[in-house]
């Protein structure tokens, strides 16, 4: 489903990315994990078209994204929820979904049927539909920004540090949020800062330093490398979970 090969790139003419490789089978949820400076959010950026790599290949389905806009990548079924301020906090629930099909040409009533199908998804946005965005919790924001991005029924979509600043409650409501996207046949590839959430939540876990894939495996196989993760992330590994 997507493939990056070779890519190099970054900002101002530096590279972040130095050859970096990636596979994400369909319909699997991948999690990138890393030191802060690794690279992870720029991998997602590079994806969506944010950022145009110097070198390599991003292939989803067959096609080559580099050189495309980003508004070209969502029409191709690629949608990125940002790190965080995603919401316009003036306009209501139902106004910031909506904006997810801005470059749809779908009749109303198409688009108020999607709507309907995704408040059965994220109950918020039905809910709270002509509340405005700024009076939600950073939980709620969340919802809405997933609903957003799956208006035109997206194929993937990439999440950059969806838990960031949330409590504990609304780090459960993100992973469930994040379940159903995935059980709704959408492929997520993530970055997350909080590795224990991202282990629970992933099939595949890809681990960067330096602009670069250092180790890829389930998360059981990532968490048997306890020299890694203390190295990385300074976690002791549960006894039980430690290869022999």
């Amino acid at each position: 489903m997507i493939t990056l090969a070779g890519v190099c790139g970054g900002y101002g003419g530096l590279d972040i990315l130095s050859a970096f490789e990636l596979n994400v089978e369909p319909g699997t949820i991948n999690c990138i994990i890393g030191p802060n400076g690794a690279g992870k959010s720029t991998v997602l950026k590079t994806v969506s078209g944010i950022l145009r790599p110097r070198l390599g290949s991003i292939v989803v389905n067959g096609l080559d994204l580099v050189g495309k806009s980003p508004a070209e990548i969502v029409k191709f079924g690629v949608v990125q929820v940002p790190q965080r301020h995603g919401l316009f906090a003036g306009l209501t629930v139902r106004q910031n979904v909506m904006m997810g099909a801005y470059v749809a040409r779908a009749s109303k009533k198409r688009l108020d049927a999607r709507y309907d199908e995704l408040a059965g998804m994220f109950p918020i946005i039905g809910k709270r539909a002509s509340h405005r965005a700024g009076g939600l919790s950073g939980g709620q924001r969340r919802m809405v920004e997933f609903a957003r991005a799956m208006m035109l029924e997206p194929q993937v979509v990439l999440l950059d540090e969806p838990t960031l600043g949330l409590d504990p409650l609304s780090r459960g409501v993100i992973y469930e949020s994040t379940r159903a996207m995935n059980e709704a046949g959408v492929t997520v590839l993530m970055v997350e800062q909080n590795v224990r959430f991202g282990l629970s939540l992933a099939d595949t876990v890809t681990v960067m330093s330096a602009g670069r894939v250092v180790l890829t495996g389930t998360a059981s196989e990532i968490e048997r490398h306890p020299d890694l993760m203390g190295l990385f992330f300074g976690l002791a590994p549960e006894t039980d979970q430690v290869a022999e």
